[in-house]
């Protein structure tokens, strides 16, 4: 038996991708209700679990605290966007370019420093640093995604939180893997399509390094000072008119299918395509195991009236009312409907499937072989 998904909205994809994705999936998409941007369902509130630090992020940063690569299609994109209510994210954009730190022809990259510091910081500083807050974050607005209508697949498919846990994760980073190719090629795709020049393809593209050999940063770096003759190599017959070939770039990619994206990625996106309709038929699925039994589950906190319990996930656990809690060890592995029968019978305590596969998709409880013989 299969749920009815809601129908996908601007929330779950940007306009381009919900697109693509309507043609490659023989379904919607359901809306991850669970991870809220714009109230954060991350942010301390005033509850105070036992480990506080670990399970909520700064109402400064929320996961704000990374900058995504932008391919040059979606900064084309951004700056042809005139609406009005888009102008401060236009104008994070804008002001990127005009420092010209990490702008090159397939797009916006990440700077050095923030790189460096990332690299470095996290998992610690994840949520918490304003030093790695992304420069789209509009802090005025209450903490919003300045270029959110037309974000990268990083920030598309990442949330905190699942409606259907870690069913909902696998999908996302299906989905995930699916467009971060499809922005790596067709930003390669563009950049041929638009011809900067041999030299500059040399300079973006340049032969590996030996192995051992470390990458080196100089002051340069350090303060975000372009050298203008690498600047230059970078954007070749386009040097000037970086506004143009992002745009330019833009107009290409949106005219496309999804079989035109398809035969441009070739045989990487053919299989991560064929993953994500494997996850997708998995998130609409709700069969229950035929065996399952009690999963690592993490006691995040208790009381007399209920546990807070962790499955897949840290950052989303769920609250089990004590009698549910007692009650699980009788998921030991045989069959799901005998354990659901020994649970009414041993504790008068009717538990409903759908509550079952709840804790299946948390991993609460988890699927296991049928026994021997």
């Amino acid at each position: 038996m299969k749920r009815r998904l809601p129908v996908v909205s601007e929330s779950t994809l940007p306009p381009l991708y919900a697109g693509w994705m309507a043609e490659l999936l023989a379904g919607p998409i359901a809306e991850e209700t669970e991870a809220t941007c714009s109230d954060c369902a991350m942010c301390d509130k005033g509850a105070k679990p036992a480990s506080a630090s670990e399970f909520f992020y700064d109402s400064r940063t929320k996961c704000c605290t990374y900058v995504p690569g932008l391919a040059n299609f979606l900064v084309g994109r951004i700056l042809a966007d005139d609406d009005p209510a888009f102008a401060k994210g236009r104008a994070s954009v804008e002001s990127r370019l005009q420092a010209r730190v990490a702008v090159t022809p397939l797009g916006l990259g990440q700077p050095p420093t923030f790189a460096l510091l990332y690299d470095k910081t996290v998992p610690a500083s994840f949520g918490h640093s304003r030093a790695l807050r992304c420069p789209h974050y509009l802090e005025q607005e209450g903490g919003l995604c300045g270029v959110w209508r037309h974000r990268a697949a990083v920030c598309t498919t990442w949330f905190c939180k699942y409606v259907r846990g870690a069913v909902g994760q696998a999908f996302w980073r299906a989905l995930h893997r699916l467009l971060s190719g499809v922005e790596q090629s067709l930003s390669r795709w563009c950049v041929i399509q638009l011809d900067v020049g041999p030299e500059a393809l040399a300079k973006l593209f340049p032969m590996p390094r030996q192995a051992g050999t470390p990458d080196m940063m100089d002051w340069r770096s350090l303060d975000g000072i372009v050298d203008p003759a690498v600047y230059r190599s970078l954007w070749g017959r386009w040097l000037g008119r970086e506004t143009e070939f992002y745009e330019e770039c833009a107009r290409l990619v949106g005219s496309l299918r999804w079989q035109d994206v398809v035969a441009i990625g070739g045989p990487d996106i053919q299989i991560f395509a064929r993953l994500v309709l494997d996850a997708h038929a998995r998130l609409a699925a709700e069969e229950i195991p035929e065996r399952i039994k009690i999963g690592k589950l993490t006691v995040i906190a208790a009381n007399q009236a209920s546990s807070c319990v962790s499955g897949y996930s840290g950052s989303d656990p769920l609250d089990l009312p004590r009698a549910l809690m007692e009650v699980l060890p009788h998921f030991d592995g045989r069959p799901t409907g005998e354990a659901l029968r020994d649970i009414r019978t041993a504790a008068g305590i009717a538990v409903d499937p759908a509550l079952v596969r709840k804790l299946v998709d948390f991993e609460i409880l988890v699927p296991c072989d049928p026994a021997p013989g």
